[in-house]
């Protein structure tokens, strides 16, 4: 298809090729548009850099690769500035923290990345989104106690201590010995050889998010399980203050809820090259709503802090108020997309509209 399209671009006049280019950058394709890029008549060599350099950066966005956000060159200042607080620090102590000092600016680049997704029709992406924003769910919900999104070299102060079971054998620790190791390791990390930060990034970090999620679940209390749950809590957890506390007890309730929601179980359910299907938009946005149904279901043990929250926004509607409860602070997306558009557009002299998130009936499959 790209080929076909750098062919007509290059053999048509500069309206057509505009059109084109208009027509991709509508639609979010930043790699045709990039492979166009040397087939338009009007650029200069300049723009032609700015525009591949920008593609290129809305590509690793879609990707959410954080841990490469700020390695790419040329990247204009506005840009490489917001995306930074989601970037994740290349060394164990680079003083700009990024992600691991707030999950905040990430879970609004996970809003943008999954309505582009959709719009684009990538739906086995926006499970793959999903499973990301459960993923470390419970580093968002802690941010408001701790102050930091389970940083490693913050962490110990809210872990360590007297009364603390966290990384011991002790047997009325409910942590699962899977995950202990890695328990023992984030309070280590930041003072080991630099080659040990990525192992744990790549197989460590998730697990705190667990562990962290465990320590804040307790017997239901007339509220929904919130699956794997302590039983027995240490200071970790009663050196809280009460009441923030129950607030963090109740946020990983939902969290525990979205976990284990119809929606996150359609991923599981479409291993994509193992003879099963992607689901439908239909069927996505089926089990989005009993997922929400469940999500803001009353409960008998006090009051569901998302119960009554309005079902707005688009492509899931009340994802941005689930994911806004969660972190205790209104999430909205990040509009860094929204800025690529802008400045492409400009860099190509063409106008292009970004529309809604494409309705289900009109999803190119």
């Amino acid at each position: 298809m790209t080929g076909a399209l750098a062919a007509s671009s290059a053999g048509s006049d500069s309206d057509d090729t505009d059109l084109v280019a208009a027509e991709l950058l509508s639609r979010r394709q930043y790699a045709a548009i990039e492979a166009v890029t040397p087939y338009l008549p009007d650029l200069d060599a300049a723009a032609r850099s700015d525009v591949r350099g920008l593609c290129r950066f809305a590509i690793r966005l879609l990707e959410l690769d954080a841990e490469d956000f700020d390695s790419l060159t040329g990247v204009p200042r506005e840009l490489s500035s917001l995306i930074r607080s989601a970037n994740i620090p290349a060394t164990p102590l680079q003083p700009d923290r990024g992600a691991l000092g707030s999950m905040r600016p990430t879970y609004r680049l996970f809003l943008e990345v999954l309505a582009a997704r959709w719009a684009r029709g990538e739906l086995s992406s926006v499970l793959a989104v999903l499973h990301l924003m459960a993923e470390y769910l419970p580093l968002l919900a802690w941010e408001p106690v701790l102050g930091h999104a389970g940083d490693p070299a913050r962490l110990g102060l809210a872990v360590r201590g007297a009364g603390s079971r966290w990384a011991t054998n002790d047997p009325r620790c409910d942590h699962p010995p899977s995950l202990r190791r890695s328990l023992r390791t984030v309070l280590h990390v930041v003072d080991q050889d630099p080659g040990q930060w990525q192992r744990y990034l790549d197989r460590d970090h998730s697990r705190i998010s667990a562990a962290l999620g465990q320590c804040a679940s307790h017997p239901s209390k007339g509220r929904p399980d919130p699956g794997r749950i302590c039983t027995t809590p240490c200071t970790v957890w009663t050196r809280l203050d009460p009441s923030r506390a129950e607030e963090l007890e109740r946020r990983m309730t939902l969290v525990g809820l979205f976990v284990d929601s119809p929606v996150l179980a359609l991923r599981h359910a479409a291993p994509v090259g193992h003879g099963f299907g992607v689901p439908d938009p239909v069927e996505l946005l089926e089990e989005w709503r009993a997922t929400w149904a469940r999500l803001v279901k009353p409960w008998k043990g006090g009051r569901n802090p998302l119960h009554d929250a309005p079902a707005h926004g688009k492509p899931l509607p009340g994802l941005e108020a689930f994911l806004s409860t969660v972190a205790g602070t209104r999430l909205q997306p990040l509009g860094i997309l929204d800025q690529v558009d802008t400045l492409l557009a400009r860099r190509l002299g063409v106008t292009a509209e970004v529309g809604e998130p494409t309705r289900p009936d009109n999803v190119a499959r």
